[in-house]
């Protein structure tokens, strides 16, 4: 019997994209999982989207402009799973995700894994720029120098998790990127080759392509320098 994955998905006003991604993790080839949805106050359908798929959801009072890394430490820690694997509303597995990530997780050494990510029915430059920072991701994941990329895993061993206090709070974006450069003392990263996660580019194309690498490279700047990310990260409904 395979170890049990806690599919984490916050959300707020999802009801568009959280439908295809439920039923893409209802197609995986690996059948151990719980999903908990958990909402920051949605006024939409995604509450009851969620509950027709016969799906847990937590609701999370919604604190400040995004505030993810409060609602993933509260999924995480209502959640059983040895595995943890945080997953955005608008983002589809393929269907053996689960089953490719557990095997790399089996080795006792590994801490969390990550995957290629790609934009779902993305454009060619839409493409493009999601490639450059796979290939930074992989480059830096083969080098053991993390900094080189916006470097972040989806799935963590629950007892890294713990360990390093799960998410950072206080970070108004890189809250991904931060839990991968402090979980990286606790264990090594697994670079998944056999999968993709297929994520929705809107936030891309809403900020305009130059926009989105300029914000990009202010919060980079911010947390680096800064230890801190002083433009709330926009959230999308």
């Amino acid at each position: 019997m395979g170890r049990l994955f806690s599919i984490i998905i916050p959300t707020l006003n999802e009801e568009e994209n959280l439908e295809a991604c439920l039923k893409a993790i209802a197609r995986q080839t690996y059948g151990d999982y719980e999903v908990l949805i958990v909402d920051g106050g949605s006024d939409d359908g995604t509450v009851e989207v969620a509950e027709s798929q016969g799906f847990r959801v937590i609701e999370a009072e919604k604190r400040r402009p995004h505030d993810v890394a409060y609602a993933r430490n509260l999924g995480a820690m209502m959640s059983r799973g040895d595995l943890l694997f945080f997953l955005d509303a608008d983002t589809l597995m393929e269907p053996h995700c689960l089953e490719v990530f557990e095997a790399y997780l089996r080795e006792p050494r590994v801490a969390a894994a990550l995957c290629r990510v790609l934009p779902l029915n993305g454009k060619p430059v839409e493409r493009l720029m999601y490639e450059f920072n796979n290939v930074a991701r992989r480059l830096s994941n083969l080098s053991g120098l993390y900094e080189l990329s916006y470097f972040s895993c989806p799935c963590y061993r629950r007892s890294c998790f713990e360990k390093v206090g799960g998410f950072r709070e206080d970070l108004y974006a890189c809250e991904d990127l931060d839990l991968a450069l402090r979980s990286r003392f606790t264990g090594r990263y697994a670079y998944v080759k056999e999968t993709t996660l297929w994520t929705s580019p809107r936030r891309l194309r809403r900020w305009s392509y130059h926009g989105y690498v300029a914000r990009y490279l202010r919060y980079l700047v911010e947390y680096y320098i800064l230890d801190r990310v002083t433009v709330p990260y926009e959230d999308l409904s």
